[in-house]
């Protein structure tokens, strides 16, 4: 059967919510597509709303559309990337370690961090609207309930699914933000650690957390990363973390021990790594700074008389930024002064 003379049907077909999903070979471009059905004008809105949010994705951890197609009878067909994976409601997909679970709740943390770049609102993250691909990349997909952010972003009874619905989801004439997903977030998170949620979060509306569920894993996390997540879940919506924020503290963690640091001092390179931990640069009666590398950051952990970092008095605990100077002496010193350039090599997370 061809759909459009072009998607020739591959006899796979799934059906969830309000629509159909058509697994179809694209004749044209030799590539496997899923066609997603939403029957009848009705659902005009609804599948509006999803093409408008998803031809704004420019992200590797979002599905990426080909086609929009009508179809008889008002029907409206969304032609996308098509996920072979599993979905995170799959025990296959349970993680064995503190890695394998940070590869992927940062995967999906970096997708919603794009998602709201581009000024939208999933408003339905869960386990099964996210696959794990054949090269081991977590996709989000169904933006069937998506809204842009702003003023306009409210909905008059619950949509949602309950369990990784934000409380904020159930008020009548619900107004919401980005931090819907940042909770939807935490509860999947929570889920893809323990495989279950904890009471608290079957409620409706849901409650506050009572203990640490996030150390309650097979496998130990570092605690702000634990702190993190737990903030994703609080019922304030105003006290959730960005998914900005959330991706960049998963990172660190799953950088942990592979940054690199070019320290330069009269002339004389430095190297800072995890074969390398430490420097101590001094310049007698004046300055001295200890720059050490924990495996996370660079930060000073020893200092004594007049130091600067980008004219800003370090004290010990001082976190160095990726590229910046520091000096050592006072501004009243003039001349005497020296200065130390500091370079930051960013690494990439490779799946």
């Amino acid at each position: 059967m061809l759909i459009s003379d072009r998607y020739d049907f591959a006899g796979e077909a799934l059906v969830g919510g309000m629509a159909q999903v058509l697994v179809c070979n694209d004749v044209v471009l030799e590539r496997r597509v899923a066609i997603k059905v939403m029957p009848g004008s009705a659902n005009r809105r609804r599948i509006r709303d999803e093409i408008a949010a998803l031809l704004k994705m420019r992200s590797k951890h979002v599905v990426q559309v080909y086609d929009i197609l009508s179809l008889s009878h008002d029907d409206l067909a969304i032609v996308q990337e098509y996920i072979s994976g599993l979905d995170f409601f799959d025990d296959a997909t349970k993680p064995e370690n503190t890695n394998d679970y940070l590869r992927l709740i940062w995967q999906i943390a970096a997708g919603l961090a794009d998602i709201h770049e581009a000024g939208i609102i999933h408003r339905d993250i869960k386990p099964n609207n996210m696959k794990i691909d054949s090269e081991g990349v977590v996709k989000i997909f169904d933006f069937g309930l998506a809204r842009e952010e702003g003023g306009n972003a409210c909905t008059v009874g619950f949509v949602g699914t309950r369990g990784f619905a934000a409380p904020e989801l159930y008020a009548h004439d619900a107004k919401f933000t980005t931090a819907v997903d940042t909770y939807a977030f935490g509860a999947t998170a929570l889920f893809i650690g323990l495989r279950d949620l904890p009471d608290e979060l079957k409620f409706q509306p849901p409650r506050a957390l009572a203990g640490s569920h996030f150390s309650a894993f097979s496998f130990t996390l570092g605690s702000d990363v634990v702190e993190i997540l737990k903030a994703c879940l609080e019922l304030d919506p105003s006290n959730r973390p960005s998914m900005k924020k959330v991706r960049d503290v998963l990172a660190l963690h799953l950088l942990e021990g592979r940054h690199k640091a070019l320290v330069v001092f009269n002339s004389k390179p430095s190297y800072l790594s995890a074969a390398n931990r430490s420097v101590t640069l001094t310049l007698p009666t004046l300055g001295e700074v200890e720059i050490y590398y924990d495996g996370f950051d660079f930060v000073v952990r020893g200092v004594a008389g007049d130091v600067f970092v980008n004219n800003k008095r370090v004290v010990i605990g001082t976190k160095l930024p990726g590229a910046c100077v520091v000096a050592l002496g006072a501004t009243e010193h003039g001349s005497r002064r020296r200065y130390i350039t500091f370079d930051l090599s960013h690494p990439e997370i490779v799946l």
